[in-house]
């Protein structure tokens, strides 16, 4: 990932020592919700806490030793509401040489699962997160973290512990495959006059936080703070509680979509430090002074680039946003709102303390502020909008609301209902070919109706494996499905790694939790195929594609270092993902497709040029992604074709470092007209480098919120500077053909002379649209 680019102090990001934005009057203040007493034991088991744990981190050091799964009561944790739990809770994270913040080392080769049972942890000092670890509670009854009235640390979990000279453990934009879920962060014994956070959370891609209640004081002038998010290049965020506070939520990152986030009794619920762009849906913000505070930095300098919020409620608030947006020739704090409720909130949206859109109790349909192309543009407008009607594929069953489901953790089920890939004789160690066994595993849970459990492990495959309809399959840690050799090796002939369903099949399909990758020269793979055609609800969760850059990969420094010259034996994928003619109703959530631009394993974090085909391409209908990702493939990052109905949260894209040597057109994947891959003949002046987006006869595509990023020129970041006149690359989103019903929401590229480009024209310029570091358009309508 690319270096962090928005740095301030500490003091200034928490923002603790500002002034106080008060409650309503009239609030009624909640108490802890009951759900923090401590569950009678017993009272609920957990299918994951009582399976058979047998996972293996493959290209461990100590394969046979490491521990993957970890209950933190066998590292002397209570759980009794009484008992200092903070030593045992942090042995069972660190247990087995894993790499810590204070090491400022990534590893592959030491995941963790480390899990709480139902009970109450006491905790004096913050639990500190590692790289590659899930912390997991019972769902069925909710953990709570409980911190003592003398607790001190900046979170009670901290991801990323701020060290002595100052500076964070790792990189915020470094830091990876993470999981934080199921729990109850209480903060009350703490004096309100103290500052002290729930989670202290900057992080990078393929990380979550998930179904998490955060409670603490309520009373007035209180300088606690639910979730703190400082700097990162995040995701996705979902089902967040969070109850009282000075805020809610004190965020700011790159990125990030944002989905059934619900705050409640805060003085400010939601502060927007920063960002290039954030994508809220499907909050509910009730009893808030400010619901959202988006007015950091003053007229011209505000450090927010965009915030979208949709299909969300607003409740009992005095100011629905406050933000400073005034005209100019800055794009700044760019708004948009669609289809959010009001209900007892005077104020809508307030700009340098004036109204400028009145509240109450109504609906607002559509209303923004910022840069505008309806199709011509830049037009500075704050006003309200209308934004045509919504694709009825794309929504919930009986609303205007668009469709959204929460990965599925089947904890209602028991441990019978679940098969494990190791007991039907798949290995996972990284070197067996595990595909006839995984094969096996798979059809016969399909007969047998049961949900495909993968223990930790890399699993080995040397041919296609075919995930048919009615499968629901589940890792644990995010074990890897590894392609070798076999009929991947030809750069012309793409076959599928993983193929879920043949064309023409219809049923139901589920997938969470997993990495898709490739050793090796592979060039012929696309790692994923969906040809379902699916019931609504089908999908995938937290599934990444990760090519390279890994120990066991064959892929790394010594075997790919940053040449100057193209190496065959780093071609190692023709495509990430494929969601092809025949597919209908695809959902994706938090979906990282990365091709590795550094080691993960080096302890140095040293660049290697990996080259890949292309990332995601789209020709079904009816898809959703939310808060997904694609990086470094030398084509494009997502390609749309063909497709009607697609809904887009905020997608993130990087194109690859080592571009423009060789650029797009000269990539060793050459251009497949059967694909409608780009032939970049109308590629403008400039570097033609790899398309973040592209979309080519398109019908109904709607984004709320996308950041296309080109950083690099061969490995230096000069061309990518806002101080200076230079761009990476020419041309980055291009719209082609017949393309119909598309509608953009808070654009934000960097590093490209071109915004938008339609059939070779470019209508955008980025020099037009200054905002923070990356440029942004509110609002493009063709």
């Amino acid at each position: 990932m690319r270096a962090t680019f928005f740095a301030t102090t500490w003091l200034l990001l928490t923002g603790l020592s500002a002034q106080l934005p008060q409650r309503p009057s009239d609030t009624v203040v909640c108490q802890a919700p009951e759900s923090t007493s401590i569950a009678a034991p017993g009272d609920a088991s957990y299918w994951l806490a009582d399976i058979k744990h047998q996972g293996v981190a493959a290209f461990n050091p100590n394969p046979s030793g490491y521990k993957v799964f970890r209950n933190v009561k066998d590292y002397g944790a209570k759980g009794d509401g009484q008992t200092d739990d903070t030593e045992a809770i942090n042995r069972a994270i660190s247990d087995g040489n894993r790499v810590s913040p204070e090491s400022r080392r990534t590893s592959t080769t030491t995941p963790a699962i480390v899990y709480f049972p139902e009970g109450t942890y006491v905790v004096s000092r913050s639990i500190v997160d590692y790289y590659f670890t899930q912390l997991v509670g019972n769902p069925n009854a909710r953990p709570v973290i409980k911190a003592t009235a003398a607790f001190e640390g900046l979170g009670v979990i901290d991801g990323d512990v701020y060290q002595n000279d100052g500076n964070q453990g790792w990189t915020s934009t470094n830091v990876f495959f993470r999981q934080i879920r199921n729990f109850v962060i209480d903060l009350t014994d703490i004096s309100p006059n103290k500052g002290a956070t729930g989670i202290h959370w900057p992080t990078g891609q393929a990380s979550s936080l998930f179904n998490i209640k955060i409670v603490m004081s309520s009373a007035s002038g209180s300088q606690h703070q639910g979730l703190f998010i400082e700097n990162g290049s995040g995701t996705v965020l979902d089902d967040v509680e969070i109850i009282g506070g000075l805020y809610g939520a004190n965020i700011g990152s790159q990125q990030y979509t944002t989905r059934n986030l619900r705050i409640s009794d805060s003085a400010t619920c939601i502060s927007q430090i920063w960002n290039w762009g954030w994508t809220y849906q499907g909050v509910e913000l009730n009893n808030c002074g400010t619901a959202i505070s988006m007015a950091n930095g003053g007229p011209g300098s505000q450090t927010v680039g965009s915030v979208t919020v949709i299909d969300s409620d607003i409740k009992n608030s005095h100011v629905f946003v406050d933000t400073v947006w005034q005209e100019s020739p800055w794009s700044n704090g760019s708004l948009i709102l669609e289809n959010v409720a009001l209900e007892n909130t005077p104020v809508a949206v307030q700009a340098s303390n004036k109204t400028v859109l009145e509240g109450g109790s109504k609906t607002i349909t559509a209303w923004g502020q910022g840069h505008s192309y309806t199709p011509a543009g830049p037009k500075n407008f704050q006003s309200a909008m209308t934004p045509g009607d919504r694709p009825r594929g794309l929504l919930a069953k009986n609303s205007n609301r668009y469709y959204t489901k929460s990965k599925p953790q089947y904890e209602k089920l028991p441990v019978s209902s679940f098969t494990s890939v190791r007991d039907g004789g798949a290995k996972g160690d990284g070197s067996t070919d595990d595909t006839k066994a995984l094969q096996s595993v798979i059809d016969n849970a399909r007969r047998e109706n049961k949900i495909v459990f993968f223990d930790q492990g890399v699993y080995k495959v040397t041919n296609t494996l075919q995930f048919p309809p009615g499968i629901r399959i589940v890792g644990e840690a995010l074990p890897v499905i590894m392609a070798s050799g076999g009929p991947w090796t030809d750069i012309n002939k793409p076959v599928p790694v993983i193929q879920i369903g043949q064309p023409g099949d219809t049923g139901f399909f589920e997938w969470s939790d997993m990495i898709v990758s490739t050793q090796g020269s592979t060039p012929g793979a696309t790692l994923i195929e969906w040809n379902l055609d699916a019931e609504q609800g089908s999908g995938m969760w937290e599934v990444h594609t990760r090519i390279g850059g890994f120990a066991g990969s064959q892929l790394q420094v010594p075997d790919c270092p940053t040449v100057s010259q193209v190496s065959t034996k780093c071609q190692a994928a023709y495509m990430s993902m494929h969601i092809t003619k025949s597919a209908r109703n695809v959902y994706l959530e938090n979906n990282w497709f990365w091709t590795a631009d550094h080691d993960l394993d080096d302890p140095h974090d040293t660049r290697v040029s990996v080259y890949t085909g292309r990332g995601l391409l789209v020709e079904g209908k009816n898809v959703w992604l939310y808060g997904t990702s694609s990086e470094h493939h030398s084509l494009y990052q997502y390609q749309l074709t063909n497709t009607d109905s697609v809904f887009i949260g905020f997608v993130q894209t990087e194109s690859p470092y080592y571009q423009p040597k060789p650029d797009a057109p000269h990539s060793p994947y050459k251009p497949n007209p059967t694909l409608n891959d780009p032939d970049f003949t109308h590629c403008l002046s400039g570097n033609c480098n790899s398309l973040g987006l592209r979309l080519l006869n398109t019908r109904d595509t709607v984004i709320y919120g996308a950041g296309l990023y080109s950083f690099f020129n061969n490995y230096d970041t000069t061309c990518s500077a806002n101080d200076n006149n230079q761009v990476c690359q020419s041309e980055v989103f291009s719209i082609e053909g017949e393309t119909s019903g598309l509608v953009v929401y808070a654009l934000s590229t960097i590093g490209t002379e071109w915004m938008v480009v339609r059939d070779g024209e470019g209508v955008v310029r980025a020099g037009d649209n200054r905002a923070t570091f990356a440029d942004t358009v509110a609002w493009f309508k063709l």
